[in-house]
């Protein structure tokens, strides 16, 4: 393996803390040989270019051999290089710098949308969990986290390469038009009027909405909602995660 640059370095770096970089750039990075063997099984096209310390190539042979085998470009990396720019506090000497998709067009009968998810580890287990249940498709609105920081990332465990993502500037506009679409917005309350959601049958078409940690789903999103559902509460506890 040839040498990793140092502007590859920095790219590297950059895109791992910083959200305009990964936006300008089309590009983010996943670190260790899970999310990579993830990537080489789901997305190997996107894969620009990846690198191994000495020791993590020994450790992971068939993982790099695979990216040799694909025709993806491989770079040797310093120990102390990659615990440098590495996100983890226990870096693993694999890193792989991949391209963001553009967004697909729903497929299916459901997807969901975030309105205003902030923490990083829950819009990774919201990824996880839809593409455990088949769903494809998510919209991300304003101030929801970035879906490809490396916190989010690592929370997907690998499902960030099986669900399409697509950003948006307002959430509620979005909404409005894909209602005029015939997809049924679902949002999630703690409401009296709430549905239950044990009692409830999804329809076809329909968008399931999660709101905010501190605030739930806005005001505005409730108002056009066309159902609204809840998990009841049976015991103590301000709210369920």
């Amino acid at each position: 393996m040839i040498p990793l640059t140092e502007a590859q370095a920095k790219h590297i770096r950059e895109l791992l803390r910083n959200a305009k970089a990964r936006r300008e750039s089309g590009e983010f990075v996943i670190e260790g040989p899970h999310l990579l063997e993830a990537a080489l099984e789901k997305a190997p096209g996107r894969i620009r270019y990846a690198a191994f310390t000495t020791d993590a190539n020994a450790r992971q042979l068939p993982l790099s051999a695979c990216c040799v085998k694909l025709g993806i470009t491989t770079y040797s990396i310093p120990a102390k290089l990659s615990a440098r720019i590495s996100d983890t506090e226990e870096p693993q000497g694999i890193f792989a710098v991949v391209s963001i998709p553009k967004a697909e067009k729903f497929t299916g009968n459901f997807a969901i949308a975030l309105d205003r998810v902030q923490d990083s580890g829950n819009v990774g287990t919201i990824i996880r969990a839809a593409a455990w249940f088949g769903l494809h498709s998510l919209i991300l609105g304003e101030s929801s986290a970035d879906p490809y920081s490396p916190k989010t990332v690592r929370a997907t465990q690998g499902a960030i390469f099986d669900v399409s993502m697509e950003r948006c500037s307002a959430l509620l506009t979005r909404l409005n038009e894909l209602q005029l679409e015939s997809w049924r917005i679902v949002a999630t309350a703690l409401d009296p009027t709430a549905k239950p959601i044990y009692n409830f049958k999804f329809q076809k078409k329909s968008i399931l909405v999660f709101g905010s940690e501190a605030h739930g789903v806005s005001p505005e999103i409730l108002d056009i909602a066309d159902e609204k559902i809840a998990i009841p509460r049976f015991g103590s506890g301000e709210s369920l995660n």
